[in-house]
């Protein structure tokens, strides 16, 4: 029996398949969402692992974080002012 050829650079190339395209922002900020409530199905998580990359992640986390502040300031200031009215 032929044993394998331990020198580095000898490892055989895994045969690769189509690159999968980058996420779009629908799909960025859905995988987000989902993620944050910590649902979905493990071939969803699988799917979108593969197509989503980090930038996008951190950019998406951002603007989500943007909007979430934005959010709890114009609903503090929308109950005030129906308080003192």
């Amino acid at each position: 029996m032929k044993q394998a050829d331990p020198t580095p650079g000898n490892d055989p190339k895994p045969v690769a398949g189509p690159v999968p395209r980058r996420a779009g922002p629908l799909q960025v900020a859905k995988t987000l969402v989902f993620g944050l409530f910590a649902i979905g199905m493990k071939g969803t998580w699988e799917k979108d692992g593969v197509r989503v990359t980090p930038g996008q992640i951190v950019v998406g986390a951002l603007i989500g974080g943007v909007l979430l502040v934005v959010a709890i300031i114009s609903l503090v200031r929308l109950v005030l002012r129906m308080a003192t009215a």
